[in-house]
């Protein structure tokens, strides 16, 4: 058959040949996990920009900058990264209705913005609770 495509050849291609590329697929699995993995580690700028870019449309150069800008610090509590171990390493916030990066958070302050909604109306009732019952 010729086709006037290539989607239309691998499309068919898939059809003809789906048992044989699960098969595949499944097989391979645990050797492209493993070889991601190590790809991963010999390259972690390449990875860190490759997600970057990926998941926030931001470079390597971008990100660098609003760390220094920021003093290595979070943008809203001020605690210093701690760049050696992840879990304390900056995160990238960013809205999630408009996709915009607002900055370098801290784990506790994105994941508080995060539970919350972006929701000021909460934050402000949490902050006249905060304020009522601190005796």
């Amino acid at each position: 058959m010729i086709h006037t495509n290539r989607y239309e050849y691998q499309k068919e291609y898939y059809i003809k040949n789906k048992d044989r590329i699960k098969k595949y697929s499944i097989q391979n699995k645990d050797k492209k996990k493993a070889y991601l993995k190590e790809w991963n580690l010999k390259n972690k700028d390449k990875a860190k920009a490759a997600k970057l870019k990926r998941n926030y449309n931001l470079t390597l150069d971008q990100y660098n900058k609003m760390l220094s800008d920021q003093n290595g610090c979070c943008k809203v509590c001020s605690v210093k990264f701690d760049m050696l171990i992840t879990s304390l390493g900056p995160n990238v916030d960013h809205c999630h209705k408009t996709n915009k990066v607002r900055g370098l958070l801290c784990i506790n302050c994105n994941t508080a913005l995060g539970k919350l909604k972006d929701d000021t109306k909460i934050m402000q009732k949490l902050i006249k609770y905060i304020k009522e019952h601190n005796e």
